[in-house]
């Protein structure tokens, strides 16, 4: 699904490394992000069902042919929500529209270098109703990450930092 002729730019080659080993808010946040696939906007909707399948994709990032400097993302529970419809008729009613209907178009986009401590902060300033929302570190390479990971990340750095403070006393 990867969009080789309508988004080079978000096709770069995949990234292999896993997150950081150490606990620290102030890593940048490419290292702790995964891949993306990437879609394009006029896709029917049914048709990423298939990317949804596995438990590691938590977003699918949709870029239009008309604009591929814009992106936007369709997260699990935006897919979900939007198949089950009102009544139970989520699937037929998408069944003949594009996935461009249903993405987020305005999601939060942060480059690779910024402190994962920025990211989390930028994340709950947004609506409630986004703030857990994946967000897209656009680089060489584009990748995902999950609100909640960050936020876990720094929560547990605080603890860390404050056992250690305990210790010492």
């Amino acid at each position: 699904m990867i969009l080789e002729t309508i988004a080079p730019h978000l096709s770069r080659p995949r990234r292999n490394e896993h997150g950081p080993a150490v606990l620290d808010p102030f890593i940048p946040v490419a290292r702790l992000g995964r891949d993306i696939e990437v879609v394009d906007a006029s896709l029917p909707c049914p048709q990423i069902a298939p990317a949804f399948s596995g438990d590691h994709v938590t977003s699918v990032a949709v870029v239009d042919a008309a604009r591929p400097d814009r992106v936007g993302i369709i997260p699990r529970e935006r897919f979900q929500v939007a198949s089950a419809g009102t009544l139970g008729y989520g699937q037929a009613l998408l069944s003949r529209r594009p996935v461009r209907d249903i993405a987020d178009w305005d999601p939060l986009c942060v480059a690779p270098r910024t402190p994962v401590v920025d990211v989390v902060r930028a994340a709950m300033a947004r609506p409630v109703r986004h703030r857990l929302d994946d967000v897209l570190i656009a680089g060489h390479v584009w990748g995902v990450v999950s609100t909640t990971d960050l936020v876990r990340i720094v929560a547990e750095s605080v603890v860390a930092l404050d056992q250690r403070e305990t210790r010492r006393d």
